[in-house]
């Protein structure tokens, strides 16, 4: 456990202890048939990799912005985690305990992603495997919630899009078309709803938590002009997004767009960007639709390393 002091400007208490557990014993599942708009039978026998969640106890339950570690895989199958420091920065690298088999599982991920719940909490993950096999994983338990998924170059999720206490997923298919699947409090998605087509103009999407302040959770997508556009939550899974509202342009120094929620620790959902050099630097979250971030901030060098950023 690392120790945290400190509070939030915006009068939310700093989590004091923020516990991270590391995966260690992945295990790469077999090839599935089904359709991915439904939820899978669980595999017999064995079920797929097993990884502990990356969780940060909340002292605070009512703040809006989710509070969660960096987590980052190389090349060569190794994970690490990084740990918001409260101040706009990241702790120093914590590696895993990789074995033979879990670095070999992480070297089959394809996709990855944490999800949250209300408290702001870490509280596992979802994996795609080059199998195209979708498994949600956390501390106690791994199971296989989908197949089929070589249809999705992007899968993240952003938080509670329709009512949930738990973060669901989106997928953008190959063709541009986004959806949104429902999670329940175990991991297992619901059958997925279509949010719109049009979607394969943006290079990068991303978001984690509230970024306008009104409690729901927003995405913002890049473009391939550099633009970035905020898509507002609605709060209906039906329809999860309002229209949507230009950040700016520039952004296309940018190699990797991924949000872990609050990193300074003001209360409010940040986004964190790569540039092609390796650099990694910290939007602050403002809490305005209009203007939803302030200028860029350095947080470090070095994270070209890594395939996997989530």
């Amino acid at each position: 456990m690392t120790q945290i002091s400190g509070r939030r400007s915006g009068g939310r208490a700093l989590p004091r202890v923020v516990t991270t557990a590391i995966a260690a014993a992945l295990v790469a599942g077999t090839a599935g048939t089904a359709l991915a708009d439904g939820p899978a039978a669980p595999a017999a026998g064995k079920l797929g990799p097993k990884a502990t969640a990356a969780k940060t106890t909340v002292a605070d339950p009512s703040g809006a912005a989710p509070f969660l570690v960096l987590n980052a895989v190389d090349d060569k199958g190794d994970y690490y985690s990084y740990q918001p420091n409260g101040k706009g920065g990241l702790t120093s690298r914590k590696a895993g305990k990789n074995t033979v088999g879990s670095r070999n599982a992480w070297k089959q991920m394809r996709l990855a992603t944490q999800r949250h719940d209300r408290f702001g909490e870490g509280d596992g993950h979802y994996y795609v495997q080059k199998n195209h096999e979708a498994w949600y994983a956390d501390k106690d338990f791994t199971q296989r919630v989908g197949t089929g998924w070589s249809m999705y170059d992007t899968v993240f999720s952003p938080g509670n899009l329709g009512g949930s206490a738990y973060g669901d997923v989106l997928g953008r298919d190959k063709s541009g078309v986004l959806w949104v699947y429902q999670a329940d409090i175990i991991g297992k998605l619901s059958a997925r709803k279509k949010v719109g087509g049009g979607w394969g103009q943006f290079t990068q999407i991303a978001g984690r938590g509230d970024l306008t302040g009104d409690g729901k959770t927003d995405i913002v997508a890049r473009d391939k002009s550099g633009v970035l556009w905020l898509y507002k939550g609605t709060g209906d899974l039906n329809k999860p997004f309002a229209g949507r509202t230009k950040v700016g342009g520039g952004w296309n120094k940018f190699n990797l767009l991924v949000g872990t929620g609050d990193v300074d620790g003001d209360g409010r959902s940040d986004l964190l960007a790569r540039d092609k050099s390796g650099v990694l630097w910290l939007h602050k979250g403002t809490g305005k639709q209009a203007a939803p971030f302030k200028p860029a901030v350095k947080v470090g060098t070095g994270f070209g390393q890594y395939r996997l950023m989530f």
